[in-house]
């Protein structure tokens, strides 16, 4: 089983690999069979539209990537070591 976590504050809907849509409100998680994880749900996963976590303990479909908020840390750092005094 695959749940997947919808990150927006927005309803998103996702075609499936077979049949059927699945439909998630904002910040809503659902459970799919992993033969229904289709390529459009990868790519928002990718973009961090949703969050792929794999239930069955298997390895990972994709794996995290640091959000922006962590990259503006690391920008931050870098600006401030410019100021003047």
């Amino acid at each position: 089983m695959i749940e997947i976590r919808n990150l927006q504050f927005q309803p998103l809907t996702f075609n499936l690999s077979g049949q059927g849509t699945l439909h998630l409100g904002p910040r809503e998680r659902k459970s799919i069979a992993r033969k229904d994880l289709s390529a459009e749900i990868k790519t928002a996963g990718k973009r961090g539209l949703v969050r792929i976590t794999d239930l069955t303990g298997g390895a990972e479909p994709e794996p995290e990537k640091p959000t922006a908020t962590d990259d503006a840390g690391t920008d931050e750092a870098k600006t401030t070591s410019k100021r003047r005094k």
